[in-house]
C-alpha cells in the first residue's frame, strides 16, 4: 500500500530490522506470532483491503491464545477523506467497525511527530498488559515519503533440490497419523518443538503425551507453516518441526513460497497426507491429483522426501535433524483416528506461555 511505503522502504534500508516479505495478509499474522512466542517484538504492516484476509488468525490464533503484536493497518476508502479506488470504498467504510467487532483495540495513527512516542508507550502497555495485539489505522499523508535507497537482501534460491519419493502402499495398508506422531515425539529435547495444525493432529499428539514443546493449533487453518516459520526465522538454533496436514496446507500453501525464499535451516515441514478433511468427517481433498513433493522442489526447500512407508519416514526424519534444511518430507497416511479421542485439558493460553517458556529455556542450551 502506498500509504506504508515509506515505513516498508524505512525498514528494509535499516538492517537492524529484520523485514520478512509475507505472501499475504493472514501469513504475516501468524509468522509474527510465531517471532512472539519465541520472544521477539513483532510489527505487521499491510493496507485495510487485506484485513479480511487477516480475520481467521486474528480470531482463532492471537486472540485465543493471548499473542500480542502491532499491527499497523491503512484506511484506504476512507469515508470522510478524499475519494478513492472503487475496491477500497466498502472497505474503508467497515474497517474501524470490523476490528471492533473482533474486540481488537485500536487508534488512529498520529500525525504529528510529538505524539508518536506516546501513542506507542499506550500500544505497547496495552500489549503488555492484555497480551492481545493492538492496531493502528493509519490515513493518507500520515507519514512523510521516504525513498527506498537499497534493494533489500538478495534471496537466492537454490535449485539443485535433493528429492527422493518411494510410494508403495495400497491405501488401506498405509499407517496411521497416530503411529506417524509416535516417530516425531521420540526425537522430543531440549532443542526440538513441535507445531502441529489444527484437528486431529494436535488432539492425537497430546493423547501419546503433552509436553511443553509442543504447540496445538485450533483453528487458524492453514496457520501452522507460518507460525512455525516465525519461531525458526526468530530463533535459528531451534529445531522446529511443522507438523501438517494436506486441507490445511492446501489452504496455504503459499507460504511455503516464504520458506523456500529465506530457507531457514532448522525448519522440517512435515506433511501427514490422508488425501481427505480427517477432522471434519473425512470429505476428500484434492491431495491425490497433485504432487506436493513437486511443489516443494518448486519452492526450493533444500531437501524433499515422500513415502507411505513408516521405515522410510523414520529414515527420513533422522535424516533431516543432521541436516540442513528447510526440509520438507511427506507422509501419506490412511483416514481415522483412536476411538474416543479426547481433546487437550490445557487451554490455548496456556499453552501458549508454557511453550515460550520452554523457547526461552532452551535457547540458553543450544
Amino acid at each position: 500500500c502506498s500509504y506504508l511505503s515509506p515505513f516498508i522502504n524505512y525498514v528494509i534500508d535499516h538492517p537492524e530490522f529484520d523485514f520478512v516479505d509475507a505472501i499475504n495478509e493472514g501469513d504475516a499474522i501468524a509468522i509474527a506470532a510465531g517471532a512472539t512466542l519465541a520472544g521477539r517484538r513483532s510489527v505487521v504492516m499491510y493496507q485495510n483491503s487485506g484485513l479480511g484476509n487477516s480475520v481467521n488468525p486474528l480470531t482463532s490464533l492471537t486472540a485465543i491464545f493471548k499473542i500480542p503484536m502491532l499491527v499497523i493497518t491503512t484506511l484506504r476508502g476512507d469515508p470522510h477523506g478524499e475519494s478513492d479506488e472503487p475496491q477500497h470504498k466498502l472497505m474503508g467504510t467497515i474497517t474501524e467497525s470490523l476490528l471492533n467487532t473482533m474486540q481488537i483495540s485500536w487508534a488512529y495513527f498520529p500525525n504529528e511527530k510529538m505524539a508518536i512516542e506516546k501513542a506507542l508507550d499506550q500500544a505497547v502497555a496495552y500489549m503488555d498488559k492484555e497480551k492481545k495485539p493492538y492496531f493502528f489505522v493509519m490515513k493518507k499523508n500520515d507519514v512523510a515519503p521516504y525513498d527506498l535507497k537499497s534493494q533489500g537482501p538478495c534471496l537466492k534460491s537454490q535449485f539443485n533440490v535433493k528429492h527422493e519419493e518411494r510410494f508403495s502402499l495400497d491405501r488401506d495398508k498405509r499407517y496411521t497419523r497416530t503411529e506417524a506422531l509416535g516417530v516425531l515425539q521420540s526425537y522430543a529435547d531440549r532443542k526440538t518443538i513441535f507445531v502441529a495444525t489444527t484437528g486431529k493432529t494436535g488432539r492425537e499428539l497430546y493423547e501419546l503425551g503433552d509436553l511443553p514443546n509442543q504447540f496445538y493449533m485450533v483453528g487458524s487453518m492453514g496457520c501452522a507453516l507460518p507460525l512455525g516459520f516465525g519461531i525458526a526465522y526468530a530463533k535459528p538454533k531451534l529445531k522446529v518441526y511443522v507438523i501438517d496436514g494436506d486441507g490445511a496446507l492446501l489452504m496455504r500453501t503459499g507460504s511455503m513460497a516464504t520458506v523456500g525464499a529465506y530457507s531457514p535451516k532448522n525448519l522440517i515441514h512435515i506433511l501427514l497426507d490422508n488425501e481427505a478433511h480427517d477432522s471434519t468427517g473425512g470429505q476428500s481433498t484434492v491431495s491425490s491429483s497433485l504432487s506436493f513433493s513437486t511443489v516443494a522442489k518448486g519452492f526450493c526447500y533444500r531437501h524433499v522426501f515422500s513415502t507411505d512407508h513408516l521405515g522410510f519416514f523414520k529414515d527420513y526424519v533422522a535424516v533431516a535433524m543432521k541436516q540442513d534444511g528447510p526440509t520438507f518430507i511427506q507422509l501419506k497416511i490412511k483416514k481415522g483416528s483412536p476411538k474416543n479421542l479426547g481433546r487437550p485439558k490445557i487451554s490455548p493460553e496456556e499453552v501458549a506461555q508454557r511453550f515460550s517458556q520452554f523457547i526461552s529455556r532452551s535457547v540458553g542450551v543450544l
